[in-house]
């Protein structure tokens, strides 16, 4: 049920050198996966890169002025009287309110 032999050191197995430690084998590093194909990996030196449109379409516009605030209408009268407001004053206008003394 583990390891038989329990030894510090390198020991060759099939070609590869393995580690074991305190009966616990330890196996080398493994060798880096690339996925990009060779060839591309050999063109892709910088040549192809993007790069940062320069164009004048490209740059963000400058600061536009903005509108002025809107106006507040000016109330428009109903009725016009050029210029002339008449008010109507009856000559039994005092007639019609009570008047009252104060008492002092």
């Amino acid at each position: 049920m583990g390891y038989p032999e329990k030894m510090d050191g390198g020991v060759e197995s099939e070609g590869k050198k393995c580690w074991v430690i305190a009966g616990i084998p330890l196996r080398s590093p493994l060798k880096p996966i690339f996925t990009t194909p060779e060839k591309q990996r050999e063109n892709d030196d910088g040549e192809e890169c993007s790069t940062t449109p320069t164009a004048e379409e490209a740059r963000i516009p400058s600061k536009l002025m903005c509108p002025p605030p809107p106006r507040k209408r000016k109330p428009s009268s109903r009725y016009h009287y050029n210029g002339v407001k008449e008010f109507f004053t009856p000559p039994d206008l005092e007639t019609v309110f009570i008047r009252r003394v104060e008492r002092t």
